[in-house]
């Protein structure tokens, strides 16, 4: 994986409930050389991480499907809290109306599972850029 120096600004947030996804998610994060990857297995941790790192987090990848709080309510709550940050999406949901609903409540970047480590590379890349915005087409 290739680092862009952009990236070593970024002090990521992944929430998810699968440990698998949390170690691939870190793993690809901290190899393309963000300055920090944290980690919470659901929406509540998440929340506590956030307050423990006020103003520090400034990107969150996040699971749809979790347990409790998903992650279209979790991103509505961090926009209600005017917590503006980029938000990539994990989800197995490929469906239209999935993807309309992502957008609609602010994610900025959507990427379906199962994914490629190369895949989360480009979202990124992409995002730190401005040029990521979710697509219609979510295999796009």
């Amino acid at each position: 994986m290739e680092k862009d120096p952009a990236l070593a600004e970024l002090h990521v947030l992944a929430v998810d409930d699968n440990d698998y996804i949390l170690r691939l998610v870190k793993m690809v994060v901290t190899d393309l050389g963000v300055a920090e990857c944290l980690i919470a297995r659901d929406a509540i941790e998440a929340m506590k991480i956030l307050q423990a790192n006020r103003g520090t987090i400034n990107l969150m990848i996040c699971d749809w499907n979790m347990p409790g709080i998903t992650g279209v309510e979790f991103l509505r709550k961090l926009r209600a809290d005017k917590l503006d940050m980029p938000f990539i999406m994990l989800t197995a949901r490929a469906d239209e109306g999935s993807v309309i609903a992502a957008k609609e409540v602010g994610v900025d970047a959507y990427l379906i599972k199962p994914f490629a480590p190369i895949q989360l590379e480009k979202k990124l890349k992409a995002l730190v850029r401005g040029e990521e915005e979710v697509p219609a087409d979510p295999f796009a």
